[in-house]
């Protein structure tokens, strides 16, 4: 059941146009702000609406302590201690660029840090010759890695992967190697020229699930990649295939032991990276596939809480000496700087030495998230994962409001590493039933950003009952809707209550709220939710 191929533009280069850099791209303003820092250098998705003050995600670059925050399988909103360092960051780099120092120089130094202090989080520090990419998203490391695993091929790889609903937005063009317009380094590119003979880039999308949204087999989907995969490696042909854990709506495929009985049988025909951006699996996992050569991606903006565009490729040794065997292409300018790259990288010197300190800031946030997750005991956070995922199914299933999407079990038997929190599933998407029927993906939107205003002005004004005005008043942010195929004839689109590293640490730290009051919240924001259906479905409604 493999989906249609998709024939899309790979190598190519910017043609030699009139760009519009953004302010700290290149050169960053005097005077600097940690609002500015934090929504500059990224693209269209984190910049502010004038209007809402909001970026595409629904969320602000400054804190908002009465959110409940559930959303961390899209975005976050920036924490308060995390805002606390940015600012400082801020201050930092302002003094130093007052002082004379230039913005390229303190980008390589921070760069230099970011990875220094990411890998020492995630216990990678001693494995060697393992390389980090810094980039702004994860859309931009597969397009980076894309590209890696077609240079010196005679012809482009063949790129396997889930389907686009299944992961990131923009996700299946980038690793066709299209550019997207508002790239970190440049801002406006109004056409493409290819680099040489244009060569089509050949995405096979293999599906997860069927037409109505239900699991497809695992064994069924292993068959299909497989299959395609033998066939280009058996013709000498490079395969780059895309391995999602977790997706959007908590799946990994193809699985582990799929993957790594194509990486032994084809060591030099099939690169593997792990979408690993939401960064839902623990330091022991992430290390288990480094050793099993496999690529692993990775941000710190969704799991681990940090503002939207942070991301890191981490690259282990052999796949290090096998990738940067070439220069890399330059078309790879327009989105990565020098500073970006490992030490030595060949052709690293020719990107530009450009500035992102936007990416800088960012960066900082999401490391300041990630430090006192680190400093859980693992087990306290397993049984804390459970037990927010059982009072959330118990939930769920008590109400016909809800219906539960199906996942299968996290599956990771086949990498032989240590058992940890990262076996329990922390993404729980539903969809909605309302009177009607199941809820339209238009009306869950709709529902998504009600869930985040507090409309208890409007429950007492149409003589809502005390608990119908609690439920109101609680704002809270879920995950985005998601495709989920269709049912009944028409489209619908599943919402998703996570958990995260950010309620882990509120849940167990000193100081922390405990572990009954964070999934209290939950339960509230599943009420919340419940509650609108009812209302958006019968009776007067908000909407």
């Amino acid at each position: 059941m493999v989906q249609s191929v998709v024939e899309l533009p790979v190598g190519l280069e910017p043609a030699p146009v009139e760009q519009a850099c953004e302010p700290t791209a290149h050169a960053p303003p005097k005077l600097l702000s940690a609002i500015g820092l934090l929504t500059a250098g990224g693209d269209g998705r984190i910049k502010l609406d004038e209007t809402t003050g909001l970026n595409h995600y629904g969320c602000q670059p400054f804190p908002d302590e009465g959110l409940r925050a559930f959303g961390s399988s899209t975005a976050s909103v920036i924490s308060v201690p995390a805002y606390a360092q940015a600012e400082q960051l801020t201050e930092r780099l302002s003094r130093a660029i007052a002082e004379g120092a230039e913005p390229t120089d303190l980008y390589a130094t921070e760069m230099g840090r970011i990875r220094g202090e990411f890998l020492g989080l995630m216990g990678l520090g001693d494995l060697d010759g393992l390389g980090m990419v810094i980039a702004r998203s994860g859309t931009d490391l597969h397009r980076i890695m894309a590209q890696l695993v077609g240079l010196g091929a005679s012809e482009p790889p063949l790129v396997i992967t889930c389907e686009p609903s299944e992961t990131g937005s923009g996700v299946e063009q980038a690793l066709g190697g299209e550019l997207s317009a508002g790239a970190s380094l440049r801002s406006h590119i109004s056409q493409f020229r290819p680099a040489g003979a244009p060569h089509p880039c050949q995405i096979i999308v293999a599906p997860s699930r069927e037409a109505d949204g239900s699991l497809r087999p695992a064994e069924a989907v292993d068959a299909e990649i497989a299959a395609q995969a033998s066939a280009a490696a058996s013709l000498g042909r490079r395969v780059l295939l895309v391995l999602m854990d977790v997706s959007k709506t908590g799946l990994i495929a193809p699985s582990l032991g799929c993957a790594l009985e194509l990486k032994q049988r084809y060591p030099d025909q099939i690169d593997i990276m792990v979408d690993g951006c939401q960064l839902r699996i623990a330091p022991t996992t992430v290390r288990a596939y480094l050793q099993a050569g496999f690529v692993v991606a990775a941000t710190g903006s969704k799991f681990m809480t940090g503002p939207t565009f942070s991301a890191a490729l981490l690259i282990p040794a052999a796949a290090m000496q096998r990738l940067s065997a070439h220069r890399l292409p330059i078309s790879l300018a327009a989105h990565t700087a020098k500073a970006d790259w490992p030490q030595g990288w060949p052709g690293a010197e020719a990107l530009q030495h450009g500035s992102n300190l936007g990416l800088v800031s960012r960066w900082q946030a999401a490391l300041d998230e990630m430090a006192p997750f680190a400093a859980l005991p693992p087990e306290q956070v397993r049984a804390f994962f459970e037990a927010f995922a059982m009072a959330a199914a118990a939930r769920m299933d008590s109400d016909q409001a809800f219906v539960r999407v199906s996942q299968h079990p996290l599956d990771r038997a086949a990498l032989d590493a240590p058992d940890s929190w990262d076996a329990v599933q922390t993404i729980h998407p539903f969809l909605l039933r309302g009177a009607n029927g199941l809820m339209s993906p238009q009306d869950a939107h709709g529902l998504y950003r009600l869930m985040a205003m507090d409309l208890g002005g409007w429950a007492r004004a149409v003589g809502e009952p005390p608990l119908g005005q609690a439920n109101a008043s609680l704002r809270v942010q879920l995950g985005q809707p998601v495709k989920c195929g269709q049912r009944s004839g028409g489209p619908v689109s599943a919402l998703r209550l996570c958990a995260s590293a950010r309620l882990a640490v509120d849940a167990l730290a000193p100081g922390g709220r405990g572990p009954q009051a964070v999934i209290d919240d939950a339960l509230a924001a599943l009420d919340k939710a419940a509650w609108l259906t009812r209302r958006m479905t019968s009776g007067p409604s908000p909407g």
